[in-house]
């Protein structure tokens, strides 16, 4: 299916779900046992540049253009199996039986036949029924040291995280043909999820969830304007979409437009949320990490600080005492009252956009979430805990490992250049192509995301979920006490977590 940049980026234009590629072979023995901590060079020679300029009105071009620079193998038919859990349905960005007209269905299908003509291999998705089976399945095909069953693992990063801890995976800095310096793999594998020269659980855009289930926000562009607030676009990239910037909006948006006298369901709110991961986003957005690099460089426990402090009291004035805002403890709740015009803004993760807006008439923007201050240099957000992680079991060896990095890295990297793209475009309704402003807003918040280790190998044990907890207790329970009673406890398992990758206590 090879076809020449010029032609794809022309069908690009057309209609950005249609696009397909095939990578250029030019350069393909120059990387070949390329691993994640040999990183292959960023930017290709003059001679891997594309046939024709990018077009300036296409804001994805530059994907296309962007070589792997991956070895060329034929693998004669071989299968190259993923398993994961089908609780959230994430096998459709996996594989998908066929073109169906369907944007991301047709780009996972012209992603995967992409990778399988290149190398002579099927992508196949294996999917168990829950979480709880799949690691059960883990732990019996490791002590039967059952390398043949699956390929790669992808799954739900808080529950694969307990895998992990057992010791059942492979550091992906071993495994060849992979590059976490490229444009596919999320920047936190090196700057957050490495201890020691150790990553167990990798962030790459094949999985496609790690971008579908991160928080944004969205907000109703036709109402902003009825209330005539400033473009909240400038405000972000401006660097002054704050917690109390959020608070000034939703304190003049309210109206009781049921005229009870009482803030209900029937009124107009400034925000919705839910009580669960919604609120938990507050944590990293206002600048916060339960693991940052200390001294020697290498990831610590760090969650308390007078920063923390002070930003838990701003977010939850801003969630417990500001007119304008709408809490439930439904989940989606936010997404929900905003689908029904019924806020200004909502916390909402991406792919919620696609379920819950297909009807909406409005046209709407995605934001990220707010800063603490406008010092702060960087907007950041969290993914939802349901959201995939990449592992590698432990019984793989020898040759299988050396296939299993190439598929994960071209995989990785034709996601990148085709299905994101549509995936995005669906996220907003068909306005990509159209719109250079909302693709650049779009990549500012998937760019924003943090991988934080104390949150991906929290298992449920440690403090991940302490700020959701705290700012839906309208009782304003005190950060420094609440931490204080629970701090030895979650020391002790993060010190399990160090000694995963050092292995010392």
């Amino acid at each position: 299916m090879k076809k020449t940049l010029s032609a794809i980026l022309a069908l690009l234009l057309l209609c950005p779900l249609a696009a397909g590629c095939s990578q250029s072979t030019e350069n393909a023995s120059d990387n070949a046992g390329t691993s994640a901590s040999t990183p292959a060079a960023q930017t290709p020679e003059a001679g891997d540049a594309a046939e024709t300029e990018p077009e300036p009105d296409d804001p994805y071009a530059s994907r296309m253009a962007e070589q792997d620079n991956l070895p060329e193998r034929d693998f004669g038919g071989r299968d190259f199996i993923v398993v994961g859990s089908d609780e959230e349905g994430f096998g459709v960005y996996i594989t998908t039986e066929d073109l169906n007209g369907e944007g991301v269905n047709d780009a996972v299908f012209r992603r995967n036949s992409t990778v399988g003509e290149r190398y002579n291999v099927n992508v196949v998705y294996s999917g168990i029924d829950t979480y709880s089976n799949l690691s059960t399945n883990i732990a019996k095909a490791v002590k039967a040291a059952d390398n043949d069953s699956f390929d790669l693992l992808q799954f739900h990063v808080v529950s694969s995280s307990g895998s992990a801890m057992k010791g059942y995976y492979h550091n992906w800095y071993d495994i060849p043909n992979v590059d976490f310096t490229r444009n596919w793999w999320s920047d936190s594998n090196v700057d957050d999820l490495t201890i020691a020269g150790k990553c167990f659980m990798a962030m790459g855009d094949f999985a496609l969830s790690t971008v579908g289930r991160s928080y944004v926000m969205l907000y109703d562009r036709d109402q902003s304007k009825n209330y005539q607030l400033e473009d909240f676009y400038a405000v972000v990239k401006e660097g002054r979409w704050t917690v109390d910037a959020l608070k000034a909006v939703c304190s003049q948006v309210y109206t009781d437009t049921n005229g009870n006298g009482v803030e209900d369901v029937g009124d107009y709110y400034g925000m919705g949320t839910d009580i669960y991961s919604n609120l938990n986003t507050y944590y990293w957005s206002t600048g916060n990490l339960i693991f940052s690099k200390g001294d020697s460089g290498e990831q610590e426990f760090h969650y308390y600080s007078e920063h923390l402090v002070d930003a838990y009291d701003k977010c939850w004035s801003l969630i417990n005492e500001t007119p304008g805002i709408y809490k439930e403890g439904a989940h989606k709740a936010g997404m929900r009252l905003f689908s029904e015009y019924g806020c200004l803004t909502c916390n909402a993760y991406l792919d919620g956009t696609i379920s819950f807006l297909a009807d909406f008439e409005h046209d709407y923007g995605v934001i990220p979430y707010p800063k603490y201050d406008e010092a702060q240099e960087e907007y950041r957000t969290m993914v939802d805990g349901n959201h995939e992680a990449m592992s590698i079991l432990i019984t793989e060896t020898g040759d299988d490992l050396d296939f299993i990095g190439l598929m994960s890295e071209v995989l990785c990297a034709e996601s990148y250049k085709q299905v994101m793209p549509a995936y995005f475009d669906v996220c907003l309704k068909q306005r990509y192509a159209s719109s250079p402003e909302d693709a650049e807003m779009m990549d500012l918040c998937v760019n924003a995301r943090v991988f934080d280790l104390g949150y991906v190998y929290d298992n449920w044990n440690g403090a991940s979920f302490w700020f959701q907890d705290m700012l839906a207790d309208a009782s304003h329970p005190d950060m420094t006490s609440y931490y204080q009673k629970k701090a030895k406890v979650v020391e002790k398992y993060y010190g399990k977590v160090v000694k995963l990758f050092t292995g010392e206590d």
